[in-house]
């Protein structure tokens, strides 16, 4: 929606970079991350450019350089979901828009993915988002961050897109009106409600502070699953990753990775993350019978 705007430039999924760049600030070596990049269906489907001669940090600048080039916007940026506070280590001086949704409708979002098999386990990567942004909030100044509930965004969008526009420091624009309604993932608010109840439970207790702080409504009492649900839990996330997975990388490479993970060395380790990561995001092809 932002990327409508005629001075803002938004480009998308960056984690191609973040993840390139070390909880304390070292980035990956050039080559390496250009082997890394040519392995990313993200990546490879951005219409970026490795510039040549330039390093990571100049390399990671450059990209953004691309994007703004489009149609010669003074405001540049990028959508992050995880380790965002890397960012500044590139950019220290970058703001910050935090899109917040229900963390039990981002659970169910998350399980088609397979990175999760209940929304108990689920809504923790939605946790660990929040409490990163928590840590970073009481750092960044007041004027360099911004919170947008996406419920509220997609209800009033105008109102929302003009508070954003406000902290961005640009005029509203009416473009930002016109998107497609496929611009805007088809996020159902609420869709939560729809869920097992005793899921969204055992989901709720894991991510009841932060839903509270945000202004959400809880279903009910807040208490730890039992002792056999939990194990039924755990049970179940297990198998539903394993046959994601299984279906995902094909029965060959996920044996593979199976045996590898526990006893392969650190380089085969390395070459299989790059293999399944590459199927992943879309990346090159793979037999997988």
């Amino acid at each position: 929606m932002l990327d409508r705007h005629p001075q803002v430039a938004i480009a998308g999924n960056f984690e191609f970079l973040i993840d390139a760049i070390s909880a304390d600030g070292r980035f990956m070596k050039r080559d390496a991350f250009v082997r890394s990049l040519s392995l990313n269906g993200v990546f490879q489907r951005s219409g970026l450019a490795i510039a040549p001669r330039l390093n990571f940090t100049g390399i990671a600048h450059d990209f953004l350089d691309q994007v703004a080039a489009t149609k010669n916007a003074p405001i540049r940026g990028a959508t992050v979901h995880r380790h965002f506070d890397r960012l500044l280590w590139l950019w220290p001086d970058a703001r910050f828009i935090h899109l917040v949704r229900d963390g039990r409708d981002v659970a169910l979002a998350t399980l088609p993915t397979g990175r999760a098999g209940t929304v108990w386990r689920a809504i923790r990567w939605w946790v660990e988002a929040e409490q990163l942004w928590e840590r970073m909030e009481h750092k960044l100044p007041i004027e360099r961050q911004l919170t947008v509930h996406y419920e509220k965004l997609t209800s009033d969008p105008e109102r929302e897109l003009r508070r954003i526009c406000q902290f961005l420091g640009v005029a509203f624009s009416p473009e930002l009106l016109r998107y497609n309604a496929s611009e805007v993932r088809a996020a159902p608010v609420g869709k939560w409600r729809d869920a097992d109840p005793a899921d969204v439970a055992a989901a709720e207790y894991e991510g009841a502070r932060w839903l509270l702080q945000h202004g959400y409504v809880l279903s009910g009492r807040v208490r730890p699953p039992s002792l056999f649900r939990a194990t039924l839990l755990r049970l179940q996330d297990r198998y539903r990753i394993a046959k994601h997975r299984r279906n995902l990388f094909g029965k060959r490479l996920w044996l593979r990775s199976l045996y590898v993970s526990r006893l392969g060395s650190r380089k085969a380790k390395a070459r299989l993350t790059q293999e399944m990561k590459a199927i992943t995001e879309g990346g090159t092809g793979h037999d997988r019978r």
